[in-house]
């Protein structure tokens, strides 16, 4: 059976009963995503009215508070047979109620009853000389207050709501005043002298919700004063709760004063079910015809007859036959794997040859590293890298095709170099003994004879690749960086990868331009250590074995302690003396670096509440991270949680970033520094000068602070150059609108420089060594800046150690 047929047979059944599935599930998901939507909708709607006439019940209690206590209707109820004081009220009745944050609200009217029970002021009326009149709902509430007011009873003070004549519904405010006693004065309920005054408005958008749902014939809005107001202290908060049967969906708000229930028959999602059904089965049909019109066509035009013709071509291409036995079966599956069996050969070489260079690639290299190590191999055999020092450059200045033919050249002397040399002590080197190990570095495996000494054939060999070569009308002298291992080095195959690149890194870190020679056993004790480091790293994160010190940071001009710094340090360090510089990279390199930087924050954060609630510390409180945590995108979100955690107000916090260098600008590193700055914590930069970068990164990132670089401080006296750099260094930041931190300050010389520059703050060994908590605390309570300024007005600025002994003594 030709392969389309048995793909039809399968597709196609697989197809309708994927499509039937899918459908089912769609119209289940679809129509409960509509029915919850429209739940949503409906307790929205209800409860912004609710929300909303508790906020109209509240402005009616206002406004009876408000004329209440007005003068004029004092002055009324004090002499109530004075028909001028009665004018004045209903004048400022009127101009109250015509003001434009009451009338917004609707239709108000106020009511005033004396004590006999007499209605003495009314706005509800067309005209001056209409008759006084009150809706007959509010004369039988009032009237109802009035009797319970006689029998002692006291008066309610969430006053009540009714429908009006028009449908609307209502809501009405009574107080008892007395003429002779204040308004709150709850003395006026049982007073005979008391005047009732009533405040009268509608409940807007309860009324239009209540229209708008009764119209329904498949909903219902019951809207019932609410008997529970104990647990419900404001009109912010609505209670809500959930009920649904077969048939219906209830749904009960709950306010101050409203049960709001609305009841929804499950006939009201019958019609959007019906569309949403029909526009799944139409979707589904759709789709599945198109999915099938699709496949006839790929497969027929893009796959059987491109293969046909492909096996035509392939036969005439006269292909021959290496490994496999070649199919006798007539489909299409069975031509296809007779084509393979012929392009085997060359995908096996892409498979194990660089592309570029063609010689082994890295993974066929280290299989058949592995095979010659479980082999019987000679005792004097090595592993030899190479790699271009600043081969970058050729490809920045030449273009990247230059580079390739750099690679390829150098490729193609080193294949020749290496099998003469070695056909020349008697060994074979074989095709996969010569590698690309990746990018511009190349590994071989060499075999010395006993009394071939490997520092001269390897010096020999790198004067052979470093000569002079011409490419393209350019001439390159390249500078090779060389790390050579014997095989029968201890732990070989553990530690050879590893060697390999520190052997490279250090042999470019300390060439100088130059080519250099760097031999495994000369960096096995930096492995072992970077090895200790890391263990006890590891175990440190897990104890949380670490601690603070605080580098204090002072005011150029006042030496008025401004801030701290926070630095980490690792006490199971301290017996290899292996400090911040060293663990912090190890850190870095084994994943830990988030950790440690998390450790740092929250205890710093931590430190920093204790020093502002029990010392009364005012400082800043500096926080250095990884500059690798800009790529972190929930790195903003967990210092978020640490300040919720401790409760710190966040202005006295500066996050500070080191080694940016190391980062490039990007979209996703400044949003990072937006997101810290947006939670109020200050950002400072690190180590700026170092590079291009620092400069690019201060025009980028929106930053608060920068801290120049200490090489920079360290030749501020001697070096007029490095002087001049530092100025501009602050009169940039300053340009920016950030502060400037002179960081490293050992001399009281560098001191006066950075000051006469006008830098801002300044710290280092000259004023302070890292303290731990404790003496930072004693060091800030016990300082004086004044007496510091004052004896450096008698020095000479070369006076240092005049100065650190005052210092000392402080």
């Amino acid at each position: 059976m030709p392969v389309l047929k048995k793909l039809y047979f399968v597709l196609i059944p697989t197809l309708l009963f994927v499509f039937t599935i899918g459908g089912m599930v769609t119209y289940n998901l679809a129509s409960n995503h509509a029915k919850h939507m429209y739940l949503d909708e409906v307790q929205s709607d209800v409860n912004t009215a609710l929300v909303a006439a508790e906020y109209e019940q509240l402005g009616l209690s206002l406004l009876v508070k408000d004329i209440g206590s007005s003068l004029q209707f004092l002055r009324y109820i004090q002499t109530p047979g004075d028909y001028t004081t009665l004018s004045l009220l209903e004048k400022r009745v009127l101009r109250v109620l015509n003001q434009s944050h009451v009338n917004q609200f609707g239709q108000r009217n106020i009511y005033v009853v004396d004590p006999k029970f007499t209605l003495t002021l009314s706005t509800l009326r067309a005209d001056p000389f209409e008759g006084l009149k009150i809706p007959d709902n509010i004369y039988e509430k009032v009237f109802d207050i009035y009797t319970s007011l006689i029998n002692k009873n006291d008066l309610s003070q969430e006053g009540f709501s009714y429908i009006s004549v028009s449908g609307e519904l209502r809501y009405a405010y009574v107080a008892a005043i007395d003429p002779y006693l204040l308004p709150q004065d709850k003395r006026a309920n049982e007073s005979l002298n008391r005047y009732i005054l009533i405040a009268d408005g509608p409940l807007k958008q309860l009324s239009n919700l209540l229209i708008k749902y009764n119209d329904d014939d498949n909903m219902q809005l019951l809207i019932e004063p609410s008997s529970d107001t104990e647990h419900i202290e404001n009109t912010q908060f609505v209670i809500k709760s959930f009920e649904q049967t077969k048939d219906s969906i209830k749904v009960e708000m709950n306010s101050r004063h409203f049960l709001a229930q609305v009841n929804i028959r499950e006939k009201k999602f019958n019609q959007e079910k019906s569309i949403i059904a029909q526009q799944t089965l139409l979707g589904g049909l759709t789709t599945l015809f198109t999915i099938m019109l699709i496949v006839h066509m790929v497969v027929r035009y893009q796959l059987v007859r491109p293969l046909k013709d492909l096996l035509h071509e392939i036969s005439i291409g006269g292909l021959k036959l290496r490994y496999f036995k070649r199919s006798s079966g007539q489909s299409e599956i069975d031509g296809l794997k007779n084509a393979y069996i012929d392009s085997l050969t060359e995908l096996k070489f892409e498979a194990e040859f660089d592309q570029l260079t063609k010689l082994a690639n890295r993974r066929s290299f280290i299989r058949h590293l592995d095979v010659r190590i479980k082999s019987s191999m000679s005792p004097h055999c090595y592993l030899v890298c190479w790699d271009i020092i600043d081969f970058r450059k050729i490809n920045d200045l030449y273009g990247a095709k230059v580079g390739d033919n750099v690679l390829v050249s150098l490729a193609k002397t080193l294949r020749e170099t290496l099998q003469n040399q070695q056909s020349s002590f008697g060994f074979s080197c074989s095709d996969y003994s010569i590698a690309r190990l990746g990018g511009n570095q190349f590994i071989a495996i060499l075999e010395m004879g006993e009394h071939q000494s490997i520092n001269d054939e390897i010096e020999n060999i790198n004067n052979t690749l470093t000569g002079t070569t011409f490419l393209d009308y350019y001439g390159f002298r390249l500078s090779i960086a060389t790390g050579v291992l014997p095989v029968d080095t201890p732990k070989f195959q553990e530690i050879w990868h590893r060697c390999i690149d520190e052997m490279l890194i250090n042999a470019k870190d300390h060439s100088d331009g130059d080519s250099r020679i760097v031999y495994g056993e000369e960096l096995l004790h930096s492995l072992e250590r970077h090895d200790v480091i890391e263990k006890r790293l590891l175990e440190c994160c897990a104890s949380d074995n670490f601690e603070l010190r605080f580098m204090p940071i002072f005011n150029a001009k006042t030496l008025q302690i401004d801030g701290a710094e926070c630095l980490i340090r690792c006490p199971a360090l301290f017996d290899i003396k292996a400090g911040p510089d060293e663990f912090i990279p190890a850190a870095e390199k084994s994943n830990l670096i988030s950790k440690l930087d998390m450790w740092v924050i929250s205890t710093a954060i931590k430190s920093y509440k204790e020093l502002s609630e029990i010392h009364q510390y005012k400082g800043t409180l500096s926080i250095n991270i990884s500059a690798m945590e800009l790529y972190n995108r929930n790195f903003a979100d967990n210092i978020r949680k640490v300040l919720e955690r401790y409760q710190v107000p966040p202005g006295n916090i500066i996050i500070e970033i080191t080694e940016t260098s190391y980062v490039k600008s990007s979209k996703l590193t400044v949003q990072t520094i937006e997101s810290i700055r947006g939670l109020g914590l200050k950002v400072s930069l690190d180590d700026f000068g170092t590079g291009y970068t620092a400069f690019n990164q201060l025009l980028h990132y929106p930053v608060d602070e920068l801290k120049i670089d200490k090489s920079f401080i360290d030749n501020i006296v001697d070096d007029k150059a490095d002087r001049k750099m530092v100025e501009s260094m602050v009169n940039l930041g300053h340009s920016c609108d950030t502060f400037v931190v002179g960081e490293g300050v050992e001399s009281l010389e560098q001191y006066h420089h950075l000051r006469k520059a006008n830098c801002d703050l300044i710290q280092g060994y000259f004023f302070s060594q890292p303290l731990t908590y404790i003496e930072f605390i004693e060091f800030v309570r016990d300082h004086n800046p004044q007496a510091i300024l004052d004896q450096q007005s008698l020095l000479e600025p070369s006076s240092n150690e005049r100065i650190v002994a005052l210092n000392q003594k402080q």
